[in-house]
Order: C-alpha cells, then sequence, then structure tokens
C-alpha cells in the first residue's frame, strides 16, 4: 500500500513537472487534450488528473500573484505568461509596447473583424468608409487576424477572423468573450461613429 501511495505521489509530481515544461516551452495556449497526450509519455494519464494538476498550477502561479510569471487560460487553453507588474522592468528590454500599438485605422478595422466575423474586406471597407487595405495588412503581419474561408457567390470574397494570438493580445477565452464595444481601445469620436455603423450592419441583418 504503501509503495502504491509513493508511487501515485511519484506520478503527481513527474505531472506537475511535465505540465510546467510543455508550458513554458510552448509559448502559445495548449488545451487539455494536447497536455494529456503530451504528458502521457510515460504513463498514461487522464484529462482529470491533468486537470486537476493544473489548477495546483494556477494555485502556485496565480494571476497577479507574487510569481514572475502566471498561469492564465486564455485562448481555450492554459499560458504560461509574464506577470503584468513587470511590465516596466521588461519593458525595459524589450519595446513590447511599441511592438503591439496599432494605429487607429488598424484598431478600428480589428474591431470590426472582431464583432463581425467572419467579414470580408469590402464589408470593411463599406463599414468604414474608407479603403482598409493597409489597417488590414498590418492586422495579418502582426498575426491578430488570418482568412478564414470565402464568401460563397461572385468574386467569393476572402473572409476574416481573428487568431489565437488577439485572443492571447486581449486575454480572451474565444471570441464571445469580447466585451462590450465601449471597453475598445478606439477613440471616443471612432468609437461612437463605429458603434453607429456596427449598429446599422447589425440591424439590417
Amino acid at each position: 500500500m504503501t509503495d502504491g501511495l509513493r508511487g501515485g505521489a511519484d506520478i503527481s509530481l513527474h505531472l506537475l513537472r511535465d505540465l510546467e515544461a510543455l508550458l513554458f516551452a510552448a509559448g502559445r495556449p495548449l488545451d487539455l487534450e494536447t497536455l494529456t497526450s503530451a504528458a502521457s509519455h510515460a504513463h498514461p494519464v487522464d484529462p482529470v488528473m491533468v486537470a486537476t494538476a493544473l489548477q495546483s498550477l494556477e494555485s502556485r502561479y496565480p494571476e497577479d500573484g507574487a510569481s514572475g510569471f502566471e498561469l492564465a487560460r486564455v485562448a481555450g487553453g492554459w499560458l504560461f505568461r509574464t506577470n503584468a507588474a513587470c511590465e516596466p522592468a521588461l519593458a525595459r528590454l524589450f519595446d513590447t509596447a511599441e511592438e503591439l500599438r496599432l494605429s487607429p485605422a488598424a484598431m478600428e478595422t480589428l474591431a470590426i473583424v472582431a464583432y463581425l466575423q467572419p467579414v470580408a474586406r469590402p464589408q470593411i471597407a463599406e463599414i468604414r468608409g474608407v479603403n482598409s487595405d493597409s489597417a488590414l495588412h498590418t492586422l495579418l503581419d502582426r498575426e491578430l487576424v488570418r482568412e478564414v474561408g470565402r464568401r460563397d457567390g461572385p468574386g467569393a470574397a476572402v473572409l476574416y477572423g481573428t487568431t489565437t494570438r488577439f485572443l492571447v493580445a486581449f486575454d480572451l477565452d474565444s471570441p464571445a468573450s469580447l466585451p462590450p464595444l465601449e471597453e475598445f481601445e478606439v477613440g471616443e469620436e471612432q468609437k461612437e461613429e463605429l458603434k453607429r455603423r456596427l449598429g446599422l450592419v447589425v440591424s439590417s441583418g
């Protein structure tokens, strides 16, 4: 009995260790299925064991905790990321703020894609009232939006949607977790105009 208990404890410790390594090395959200499969390399583990271990890691590395990094649930999975409190120190080493900064035009375009996806380029231009090719290219280059298909009918326009990187950047579990438009980071004047235009589109079906 003692050996059995010790064996179970060893597996749990090894599972915690392996999950830490997987999450640290991946650099992207990993879902429960992926973590369970990867952690079953030596001994079979089931999703319940992995979920329990993840809860333990969440307690060990809570968001806004004392550690320099935290375990967060984003984009349908788990991700190790740096503690937001460390941003001033990180900014002196990496110009992260500059890397993630978007122009008002790009933010407005991103809002349209996020809230109306899947959406085609002509619809984006119609809502904004201006050509949005440059803003859309920026978002594609930053991997915040991606092609998700083509519209049926003449021309088969490309449809765009948001990416996992977008979900991670905005700390969302899925597009359904988007905040009310009032909280979106665009200028007040643009926000009101965007709300008006989005309202027209939504109400017209």
